[in-house]
């Protein structure tokens, strides 16, 4: 079998290349992917797998049946792309000014079509039901995930597979993890409110500003004092915004900041400390203090189960070689997938160093070594037999 998947991945490499040149080259944002979707829709229409599109939306569900019993097992790729102007002196740079694939969605998208393709020419590896789900909108909240859950794509599903193309790690690396893999992407902002007037007399006034960098100082505490040191959080305040002149107290000060964590508890833990010392800075210092806090994408939890049944076997019919990675900070609306079925999320490494293709995500200059794709499809290939008895 691993000389088939590799004999499999190798038909198909080069169209999955060009898909992905195609896709690279005509990005669009999320929620407007429709030239992107029309793209995948040709594709499937060619290999005579049938679909149907997300209501509403730019995402397309394919299904592909087997001709003997088994499970229902669900692949995601998603399919938008940044605003973002692309620095790459590539051939299949992007044609749209200030959009670019800059997180490798391009390759995904292409990972996907490759897998149908192998489906469509190997009908023997196929057993009950094969869902291809290229998802819209996954870089903007509220992402696309979810409306694709509650459209009822997730329903019956026996397990479901995601991954994204890294370069934190080398070629040929699988990054894996039993637990929490990124983190929820929550947002949360604080207005203060006191009273302004003249520098020269602040005892007059109640400081917006210097209540605002007490509040900020405090927030630090939360992670340091209130969460159990080893479970990953992070509070950062990214925004401050006060004054208007150099000899006007200030009345507004207006605070906004991301939480991640892979800890649901904790996220809970931080939310109520959250609004805990903000109430108590504004008490301290005459001030009101109004805190808005935004739920983002939920916690991505690999189910620990079919993690390792799939890195089983993706290390023995592979030239993969599954590596343990600790939870990335990042976001992924990916999460609320997990949440309906027991599922998995991989990196997949695809970092070149010495050919220059190690510029992090959502950088003007990033690109990967395109032999991850193939890599990702065996990936993929390999973690769906493991639900058929690798």
């Amino acid at each position: 079998m691993r000389q088939r998947i590799s004999n499999a991945c190798a038909e198909v490499e080069q169209t999955v290349i060009a898909h992905r040149r195609h896709l690279h080259a005509h990005p669009e944002i999320s929620f407007q992917e429709v030239q992107t979707r029309k793209y995948i829709q040709e594709q499937l229409d060619a290999l005579e797998i049938p679909y149907v599109n997300v209501e509403g939306f730019c995402g397309v569900v394919a299904t592909i049946r087997g001709d003997k019993p088994g499970k229902t097992i669900a692949f995601r790729a998603d399919i938008d792309a940044l605003s973002l102007q692309e620095e790459n002196d590539l051939p299949y740079r992007s044609l749209n000014d200030g959009v670019m694939h800059a997180c490798g969605h391009d390759g995904h998208a292409a990972v996907l079509l490759g897998l149908a393709e192998i489906f469509t020419r190997h009908r023997d590896l196929a057993a009950g039901e094969i869902r291809l789900i290229f998802q819209h909108g996954e870089e903007l909240p509220p992402g696309g995930a979810a409306e694709i859950v509650r459209q009822g794509f997730l329903k019956g599903v026996d397990a479901v597979f995601g991954l994204h193309i890294w370069t934190h790690l080398d070629l040929g690396l699988l990054g894996y993890n039993t637990g929490g893999m990124m983190a929820c992407t929550d947002r949360f902002s604080v207005e203060v409110k006191g009273s302004g007037g003249h520098a020269g007399a602040p005892h007059r006034n109640n400081d917006a500003l210097v209540a605002g960098a007490a509040l900020v100082m405090q927030l630090q505490t939360i992670i340091s004092r209130r969460v159990r040191p080893l479970s990953p959080a992070v509070v950062s305040v990214c925004r401050f915004h006060s004054g208007s002149a150099f000899n006007i107290i200030a009345e507004r000060t207006a605070i906004e900041g991301t939480v991640r964590t892979t800890d649901e508890g904790a996220r809970a833990v931080i939310r109520e400390q959250i609004h805990r010392i903000s109430n108590g800075v504004g008490e301290t210092y005459g001030v009101s203090c109004a805190v808005h806090y935004e739920e983002g994408y939920p916690v991505l939890v690999n189910d620990k189960q079919v993690t390792l049944q799939a890195v089983e076997c993706i290390g023995a019919l592979t030239d993969l070689a599954p590596t343990a990675v600790p939870p990335n900070m990042g976001g992924e609306d990916f999460a609320y997938f997990t949440q309906e079925a027991p599922g998995t999320y991989f990196f997949v490494g695809s970092r070149n160093k010495a050919a220059g293709l190690d510029k992090p995500h959502h950088n003007p200059r990033f690109n990967f070594d395109e032999a991850a794709l193939s890599h990702a499809i065996s990936a993929f290939l390999a973690a769906y037999l493991s639900q058929q008895d690798c």
